[in-house]
């Protein structure tokens, strides 16, 4: 069989920004067989569930590191602007440092001197009065000095608290940048293992099996109450008979989440790209009020969102358009026929 492309490679120049900076859905679920269904046909359905749950943890894995090099570079910016901070402030106090020596060093010694020459030279008591209220003047301008320069070695040792804490806050941000690219290398290879077992298992199919997984077998009308939803239904419907591709998204490939998003930005909705991320951003819908539209979600039996591999939209009559997974078209199908449906979500109303 040929070799199906991969779109999962991660960048290399993701990974060397970190070290430079440190200064398939399957059939909707877990593929429970069908009567009639080969045993070959069996194992491929349960691959496709597994190489799922795999893109779906590469994904997750590409949005945290996605975060953690955002906040990498908050942290570097932080950094560069304390240091900045801290620079303008030690030449602010060296300098202002200077002058403050001459100041106190000419203060104290005339200080001293302008007192007892007031003493000796007053002719009288208001005279004295006078000339000591005058010392006093500039006693007080010292202080002011004195102040002035006490608020900017405030403001020094204020810069240096500020580019200290910056400078750990971007270690650990480069820290956990590395960490997310361990975590995507991983991920990447586990699903690149899974998509590998899938295309074996595909070529295993019978010449009937693999000819029936290519063909649209449902090219009816399905029609929701006017508006986005219905919008979003349409252009998926549209898309029947597209090949499924890991991590596509439209306008010719889809993977399951794939084509939801794309549907529903040809309706003027943006919503997020991954299976699970939509299940947390739609609004929770009973199955026994669904319309076209809404998005189905499936896992793995546990009834655990974080293990939604698939998603599917709902076209009514029990059906679902979707990408199922590799070896497979964009095609209606049962919504109930072959996982665990985990609940609903409406995009839009």
């Amino acid at each position: 069989m040929t070799a199906y492309p991969r779109r999962f490679a991660i960048s290399k120049t993701a990974v060397a920004t970190v070290a430079l900076t440190i200064a398939l859905t399957p059939f909707p679920a877990s593929a429970q067989p069908q009567d009639g269904t080969s045993d070959a046909m069996e194992r491929y359905q349960e691959l496709g569930a597994q190489a799922a749950d795999a893109e779906e943890d590469l994904s997750e894995a590409q949005d945290q590191l996605t975060r953690r090099q955002a906040e990498l570079a908050d942290a570097n910016g932080a950094l560069a602007r304390a240091n900045q901070a801290l620079q303008q402030a030690q030449r602010a106090e060296m300098s202002f440092r200077d002058e403050v020596d001459i100041l106190a060093s000419t203060s104290f010694r005339n200080g001293r001197i302008a007192r007892w020459s007031a003493i000796l030279t007053s002719d009288s008591s208001q005279e004295f009065l006078d000339q000591m209220s005058a010392l006093g003047v500039l006693a007080n301008n010292n202080s002011d000095v004195l102040n002035r320069l006490s608020g900017i070695r405030d403001q020094a040792n204020a810069a240096r608290n500020a580019a200290a804490e910056a400078q750990e806050r971007a270690g650990k941000a480069a820290v956990e940048a590395e960490r997310a690219v361990s975590t995507l290398e991983g991920r990447k290879a586990r699903l690149d293992e899974q998509i590998e077992q899938v295309e074996a298992a595909l070529d295993d199919l019978s010449t009937a099996e693999q000819a029936e997984l290519q063909t649209v077998q449902d090219s009816g009308s399905y029609l929701g109450p006017p508006g986005a939803a219905n919008d979003a239904l349409q252009a998926a419907l549209s898309r029947r008979g597209s090949e499924y591709e890991w991590g596509a998204t439209g306008p010719n490939e889809f993977d399951c989440s794939g084509l939801t998003s794309w549907s529903y930005a040809q309706a003027g909705i943006n919503i997020p790209r991954t299976s699970r991320q939509q299940w947390g951003a739609g609004k929770p819908v009973s199955l026994d009020a669904l319309l076209p539209g809404d998005l189905l979600f499936y896992d793995d039996g546990t009834g655990n969102p974080s293990n939604i591999h698939h998603v599917g939209m709902y076209v009514g009559e029990g059906k679902m358009v979707d990408a199922p997974t590799e070896g497979q078209l964009v095609d209606v199908r049962s919504m109930e026929g072959d996982g665990h449906l985990i609940g609903a979500r409406r995009m839009v109303g």
